[in-house]
């Protein structure tokens, strides 16, 4: 992860100890009805090799093959309802970031990358830091399984959970040739996300749970190459995460 990626990553710890202990106070004073919920996760993200795609608006379109991503620090928070009348289905408000930095490395190249100068051949790629963050609105379904007096929705919760985020995905070259370096662009795309997990209560308003998700979403961006021109830069980010979270319930 790139230095940038690291500052947001102690600035991520920070805010979720900071929302733990809220979330803690507020809670103490409210009474036990487990329909209402709010959670705080964090995690591991991995992104899939992608191609990224350039088209310089005076040089023409190249491709970066199959270019690869560091692991990341993935973290957020979630907020919604189960309904009463179908206390298996909810709706929740997430809230996620990842960064998917894009480190030094030597690949496949095709197209054209400079003036007269097009073909394939093998080339480095320079280094980007990605940050992505994705705000959706989730249906959720879960299966209460264990019921008892003190936990009416089931000590044991395996759930499903669908939307359609937007994600706000921010590129910065950081060391290339092709770019102007620190001069960034953000994106701002619909994609897809599918999750699933189960959830285990431990005390009454207190719930653990473990997830996994997949998320979709393909960023495009200006950016300005090294003679100052525009250059379309385009990437699929498809990543998979696992996450482990505490969820309170009221």
């Amino acid at each position: 992860m790139g230095t940038v990626g690291a500052v947001n990553t102690r600035s991520a710890l920070r805010w979720m100890v900071v929302a733990v202990i809220v979330a803690g106070v507020v809670l103490a004073e409210r009474p036990v009805a487990a329909e209402w919920f709010a959670d705080l996760y964090a995690g591991l993200s991995v992104t899939q090799s992608s191609d990224l795609k350039l088209n310089d608006h005076g040089v023409g379109p190249g491709t970066f093959e199959d270019v690869e991503f560091d692991r990341s620090l993935a973290w957020g928070g979630r907020a919604g309802r189960f309904f009463d009348s179908v206390p298996f289905l909810g709706l929740g408000l997430d809230f996620f970031r990842f960064y998917p930095y894009l480190g030094p490395q030597s690949v496949q190249l095709r197209g054209c990358f400079y003036p007269g100068g097009c073909g394939s051949g093998r080339g480095g790629t320079g280094s980007f830091d990605v940050e992505t963050t994705a705000v959706s609105v989730d249906l959720m379904l879960r299966l209460p399984l264990g019921k008892t007096v003190d936990a009416p929705q089931g000590r044991v919760q395996p759930y499903v959970a669908a939307g359609p985020p937007v994600f706000m995905t921010t590129i910065t070259p950081r060391h290339t040739r092709s770019f102007r370096n620190h001069d960034s662009d953000t994106d701002f795309s619909v994609g897809y996300k599918l999750a699933g997990g189960v959830a285990v209560q431990v005390f009454k308003n207190l719930v653990l749970f473990g997830e996994y998700r997949f998320t979709h979403v393909s960023p495009e961006v200006q950016l300005r190459d090294a003679s100052n021109r525009k250059t379309t830069l385009r990437v699929d980010l498809d990543t998979h995460s696992a996450l482990l979270g505490v969820s309170a319930r009221w």
